[in-house]
């Protein structure tokens, strides 16, 4: 995968900030099967690694099929009374606090099936009530994870998204169109759902997110993960290089020392890698696009797998997940106390 040496004066590793080392690799794009090539360099000091040229009008790479801009999961939204009803019902178990359960919430609301996809995040997060702010940056138009955290009754939800028309709100939160730079405010919460990757200056906009955070505050980053067992047995045909939209392939030494120039420090790791990982990215070994009519993506039943292989790389991401050798991964941060830069 090596193509030679590049210039000396090639810019710095954008995740640790070392010199970037002389190994580029070429990636070709296979969500949507252009198969443009683009060039990526693999650092030597912390083997994450970044795209050589960011392509102008990178936001044509973000088009109207892509994820993150359709409805993933339908989230029913309920009436201001029932909302106070559910927080009523939930907050003294979701925040550890005692309190009896008023009659009339019981007789207005149930505990909505959706709290078990926010009790993890809420107490990882550390927060304490329904009144902590939380910003979702790059959420796409769709923001499921708000909707979610705003049913079960927080109320100070934001989310931020740049590859969208316009300002918008998604079953009542609002979702500006614009970059982390462009909301003020103070966040309990700050997460990056597969958002950092994306980004063309990984550290100026964690120092950023570091000056929105509160005192007690969290950041999470769920991101993809290089040099485990995906990158080692895929190499460029693995699907979380996703070229040319993740600027970015993070490791998790990498992350760490960018974490730490913006006066944060890594405090959790859990892993994530799911069987589709393991689909797309051996399709990509055949040149199978995601989205084309010969996908597992578009047909399962003629994408070339059967229950075999999907058992067995059920199997293997669990086995990777819990040994933390997967392709991705939820980190979490929280502020140091050095000042960025320092």
């Amino acid at each position: 995968m090596t193509l030679g040496p590049i210039p000396a004066a090639a810019a710095p590793c954008r995740a640790c900030g070392a010199p970037a080392g002389d190994e580029v690799v070429q990636v070709r794009e296979l969500m949507f099967g252009t198969r443009e090539s683009f060039d990526y360099r693999r650092c030597a000091s912390c083997h994450s690694l970044t795209l050589v040229d960011i392509p102008a009008g990178l936001g044509r790479y973000y088009p109207l099929a892509y994820y993150s801009n359709e409805t993933r999961q339908a989230v029913q939204q309920d009436t201001t009374w029932r909302r106070m009803a559910i927080r009523s019902l939930i907050g003294p178990k979701l925040f550890h606090k005692g309190g009896r359960l008023r009659p009339l919430a019981r007789r207005l609301a149930t505990i909505p099936p959706e709290l078990r996809e926010v009790r993890e995040l809420v107490g990882d997060a550390g927060l304490t009530s329904f009144d902590d702010g939380i910003l979702d940056v790059g959420c796409g138009p769709k923001p499921v994870r708000l909707a979610i955290l705003r049913k079960v009754g927080f109320k100070h939800l934001m989310g931020v998204e740049p590859f969208m028309a316009d300002d918008t709100r998604y079953q009542g939160v609002p979702v500006r169109k614009g970059y982390l730079a462009d909301i003020a405010g103070t966040y309990r919460l700050i997460m990056f759902n597969h958002s950092l990757e994306h980004v063309i200056d990984p550290l100026e906009t964690l120092v950023q997110a570091r000056q929105r955070l509160s005192s007690n505050g969290a950041i999470l980053v769920r991101t993809p993960i290089a040099d485990g067992y995906l990158w080692r047995e895929y190499g460029t045909n693995w699907v979380e290089l996703d070229a040319p939209r993740h600027t970015v392939v993070f490791s998790l030494p990498g992350l760490d020392r960018l974490a730490a120039r913006a006066g944060l420090e890594i405090w959790r790791t859990s892993w994530e890698s799911g069987h589709w990982e393991f689909i797309a990215s051996e399709q990509y070994r055949r040149d199978v696009a995601m989205y084309e009519p010969t996908s597992w993506f578009e047909d399962e039943a003629g994408g070339g797998f059967d229950e075999a292989d999907l058992a067995r790389f059920r199997a293997l991401a669990r086995q990777l997940n819990e040994t933390g050798d997967a392709g991705r991964a939820a980190v979490w941060l929280r502020r140091t106390g050095a000042s960025p830069g320092a």
